[in-house]
């Protein structure tokens, strides 16, 4: 192979995972040619509902060890605080929000990292307990923390946009299988969530759907939540968002009525000035669930060939809290491949 080709690239997938994945990629390797491939960007995507708030971490992710989970939730929060106090911070959408998280029925599983991220991180008094009728009695156990947010509706187009402003080359296509990729790129960042399922052949990554609703309500300026996704009211950059479900293996991307007014009613029973709130748009989303999350290096064979992939999806519900983290991991993978492949070559 002539030194002078630079090396090929390919990152399926455009959610906030692949394009983590794909600027840090460009970010190690100035000198390669790296591609972006996906059926869906910004606001066709999962990630593009997500409000992206780094919550107090209960059980981090299942199925990894949890320093290995700490490493890449820290990666995302340091990454993230930095944007968050810079002059990116409003195209990004990366605000820092302070609020309060209630357990009731969920049990209390706290871990050392959330003091050490999350700023004013303590348990909450009685008088903050006494704010909350529906919680006070009830509740086991209440924190008070200040975090941020990365939302996906301003994350995911910043993103693209640091890509492309490095030269990164753009392909929108839906892939059927990574097969197609064989002689055309010397590695590949797999971060298709719920598409790796088609695309490897198989059925590890399950839907955990989930549905929101966004509405004006400037008023509200914590967050809120109680018991993970049973409730949360989180303000964002220009909306609020209500949620939610967690309904596992459910691939309905349809408004369900049931689920608006539970959650209407839910979210109204404890914060009642939510009532007055202009309501703007509703919206269903499917969180790409493997147990655990999936992050290695695989050679595939294929009759024409062999293609180097590194593969980097099955975040569930903690994708935008994920993300940079382990697009760290997946680069650092990608840069192996790279070294291995062509090491006497000057890249």
């Amino acid at each position: 192979m002539s030194a002078r080709r630079k090396v090929r690239i390919a990152v399926v997938g455009a959610g906030a995972v692949g394009l983590s994945t794909a600027v840090q990629i460009q970010e190690a390797l100035p000198e390669t040619e790296v591609t972006l491939i996906a059926e869906k960007f910004n606001r066709d995507t999962t990630s593009d509902g997500a409000a992206g708030i780094f919550q107090s971490a209960v059980d981090l992710v299942k199925g990894v060890p949890k320093e290995t989970s700490r490493k890449w939730f820290q990666d995302s929060f340091e990454f993230f605080r930095s944007i968050a106090f810079s002059e990116e911070a409003e195209e990004a959408g990366i605000s820092q929000v302070s609020g309060y998280q209630f357990y009731i029925e969920d049990p209390l599983e706290d871990d050392p990292i959330n003091s050490e991220l999350y700023f004013n991180y303590r348990d909450c008094t009685e008088r903050e307990f006494s704010i909350f009728p529906e919680v006070a009695g009830r509740a086991h156990h209440g924190n008070f923390y200040t975090t941020l947010t990365a939302e996906g509706r301003w994350l995911l187009p910043w993103l693209l946009k640091k890509f492309e402003k490095k030269g990164g080359k753009i392909i929108n296509k839906k892939l059927l299988s990574l097969e197609e990729l064989v002689n055309k790129y010397d590695v590949v960042a797999n971060c298709t969530g719920l598409g790796s399922n088609e695309l490897l052949g198989n059925n590890e990554v399950k839907p955990i759907r989930g549905q929101v609703i966004r509405v004006k309500a400037p008023w509200i300026k914590h967050f809120l939540m109680v018991d993970g996704y049973s409730l949360y009211v989180i303000p964002c950059k220009e909306t609020v968002i209500i949620g939610g479900t967690r309904q596992y293996n459910d691939s309905d991307l349809n408004v369900r009525l049931e689920d608006r007014e539970r959650i209407w009613k839910m979210a109204c029973k404890h914060l009642p000035s939510l009532k007055t709130a202009e309501w703007q748009w509703e919206w269903v989303g499917l969180r790409p669930f493997r147990e655990p999350l999936r992050l290695e290096r695989e050679t595939l064979k294929f009759k024409d060939g062999q293609l180097e992939v590194v593969h980097n999806y099955g975040h569930g519900g903690n994708g935008m809290a994920l993300c940079w983290g382990t697009g760290k991991e997946a680069c650092r993978l990608v840069v192996g491949v790279v070294a291995q492949k062509f090491r006497n070559s000057k890249l």
